[in-house]
């Protein structure tokens, strides 16, 4: 016969609280079984483990060395055991996200109100970050999943689904009202100020690819925190930008900004949820998951 893990499972809580009865409570067992169990694995590993007093038992050498080994994968296995239970019941569940702003405006929030309704005792946690920081949060294990926009960098271990496309438009304010008269070659405006979002983001680096295969160099102007102060300052005459189709139609439709079409395609891109599929999700967060994935 050799030893299993109930045996070394009992030696660990023996020897955590130096006492057969005090360990039998916490195994919720008696303590003769204890008792016996360790005299097993006395046996079969062929030395003693404990010397008993009336005080209690305190570990021989022998059994000092065992319970080195032993401890760290008790409590290994016993933090395996609580988190797959956390992960297994939604009652006290949670979910962290993380999302751009284009993202959460233009897709997440109706999908959430969905969701909340279905589940409405699993909590939200929502932050809004841009698509770099989002996916170094998620792949850091501090978020269940990120909805965010492209172009990314695709790693193995991440799962991507694009969920929604969008395309960009380039805007500007009235001061700029004979280059909505007429479709311009990019070239023809790239001598007016521009304002984008920061050179950290997805979006910039989106454009500056955009420029590059136009055989330009794209050189902002301004650069802003956030999509949504890019229309605020355009209607300031400030400069053009390119933003979202669907960010710039109600201003459009107001005649507060005016769109200049462009003879080159700006691509098109998506928003898509990404999840780490080294990292398991909760039963919430994979109805979420699911929920978001095929939606579309």
């Amino acid at each position: 016969m050799t030893a299993n893990f109930e045996h070394y499972k009992v030696f660990y809580y023996v020897a955590k609280y130096k006492n057969f009865t005090r360990a039998a409570n916490a195994l919720v067992t008696s303590q003769p079984s204890v008792t016996y169990c360790m005299q097993n694995l006395e046996s079969m590993l062929g030395c003693k483990l404990f010397i008993r007093s009336r005080k209690g038992v305190t570990l021989t050498a022998e059994g000092e060395l065992l319970y080195s080994f032993v401890a760290p994968a008790c409590k290994q296995l016993m933090q395996g055991e609580e988190k797959l239970r956390e992960l297994m019941g939604e009652q006290h569940d949670h979910i962290n996200l993380g999302a751009t702003q284009m993202s959460m405006r233009s897709y997440l929030v109706e999908k959430l109100k969905i969701f909340q309704e279905q589940y409405p005792q699993v909590k939200l946690n929502i932050f809004n970050y841009n698509t770099e920081q989002t996916l170094s949060e998620l792949k850091a294990g501090k978020i269940d999943l990120a909805i965010i926009t492209t172009p990314i960098d695709n790693e193995q271990r991440l799962k991507v689904v694009d969920v929604k496309p969008f395309k960009s438009i380039l805007v500007g304010g009235d001061k700029y009202q004979e280059y909505g008269e007429r479709k311009m070659f990019l070239s023809e405006v790239v001598k007016l100020p521009l304002i984008t979002m920061c050179s950290t983001s997805t979006t910039f680096g989106f454009l500056q690819e955009f420029y590059r295969s136009c055989g330009l160099t794209m050189q902002p102007a301004i650069e802003v925190a956030t999509m949504d102060l890019i229309i605020p300052v355009i209607r300031k005459n400030l400069g053009i930008g390119f933003v979202p189709e669907e960010f710039a139609i109600p201003f459009l439709e107001r005649k507060e900004i005016m769109e200049i079409k462009l003879h080159e395609q700006i691509p098109e891109r998506k928003i898509c949820i990404v999840s780490d599929e080294n990292r398991p999700l909760s039963t919430a967060a994979r109805e979420l998951q699911n929920m978001l994935e095929c939606q579309k």
